[in-house]
């Protein structure tokens, strides 16, 4: 009804006798009423009323008047929509009224009872009350579907956390593993250094062959102390960025894993063993970096 009905709505007043009065209809989404106000040498005249829910819970009321023709039972009106007009044919059989309206190449067909106008009244605060638990019930489904999207952009977060922490524990492992070749670089590097320096001293500076063969294990020389330079460099870069890694993923996944209380539908339980993961490796890799750091300056407690 509301959708065929949408612009009209209605005020109350019927007079008992005759076609003239008011007649009213209801169905679950909306209250009708006609209110045949005059007939006059077959000239009819009054207003349609309307108060419905729409299927997105607002309420829709309306007044609009029509003026047609009367002969006998039938009716033939013309009502005022507010652009324009519309059509309804009716037949009216006692206090009963069957009215069709026509409207954007549709009908539609009701059947009014003659009444009052507090009857109408009573039939249209109950729509409303529907209207208002139709909105209420939109509402809350528009704030359901609003928590589920949330919920999922949060679990898509959450995943990803705990992806990016899985993946970062597999590197780590692998940086730990090459410390031990460090280690042992250091180690070959300063057995060569110390062999080029040993054998300078068996050399003749003071001839021309002599100055060549020692500038070129000087070479040597630097050229080992710049590698393992770059190399402990490299280690110590590293693990700046990865204590800001670890501060930050610890940061994030205390966030989510709050989150996970808070909603107990979020699903939280891998992030919580990718940490778990990622804070063994990593606490692994900085034991190891002190014992990279103790081998690079030459220093006791670098062992394998």
């Amino acid at each position: 009804m509301v959708g065929s009905l949408a612009g009209c709505s209605g005020q109350s007043g019927s007079v008992f006798g005759g076609p003239v009065g008011s007649y009213v209809s209801a169905d679950n989404d909306a209250a009708l009423m006609v209110q045949i106000t005059s007939v006059h040498d077959g000239q009819v005249n009054g207003t349609i009323s309307l108060v419905g829910a729409a299927d997105d819970g607002k309420n829709v009321a309306g007044t609009r008047p029509f003026s047609g023709t009367i002969e006998g039972k039938a009716l033939n009106l013309s009502i005022e929509n507010g652009t324009g007009v519309s059509l309804a044919t009716g037949e009216l059989e006692g206090d009963k009224l069957r009215l069709t309206l026509f409207g954007n190449g549709n009908s539609s067909q009701f059947t009014l009872a003659k009444s009052d106008a507090e009857k109408f009244d009573q039939l249209a605060n109950a729509t409303r009350v529907r209207a208002a638990e139709k909105k209420q019930d939109v509402e809350s489904v528009a704030a359901s579907k609003d928590r589920a999207q949330r919920r999922s952009e949060t679990q898509r977060s959450i995943n990803q956390l705990a992806d990016g922490e899985f993946a970062k524990a597999g590197e780590v492992l692998e940086k730990s593993r090459r410390i031990d070749v460090l280690i042992a670089g250091y180690r070959a590097a300063r057995d060569r250094t110390a062999k080029m320096q040993s054998a300078k001293h068996s050399i003749n500076a003071n001839s021309s062959e002599g100055s060549y063969r020692i500038s070129q294990i000087d070479y040597q020389i630097d050229g080992l102390a710049n590698d393992m330079e770059n190399t402990h460099t490299s280690v110590q870069n590293y693990m700046t960025d990865l204590i800001s890694f670890a501060n930050d993923a610890t940061l994030q996944s205390s966030q989510r894993l709050g989150e996970c209380q808070t909603d107990r539908l979020l699903d939280c339980s891998r992030l919580s063993a990718g940490m778990q993961l990622f804070q063994s490796r990593y606490q692994q890799f900085r034991r190891d970096y002190q014992r990279e750091n103790a081998a690079f300056t030459g220093k006791s407690g670098a062992s394998a």
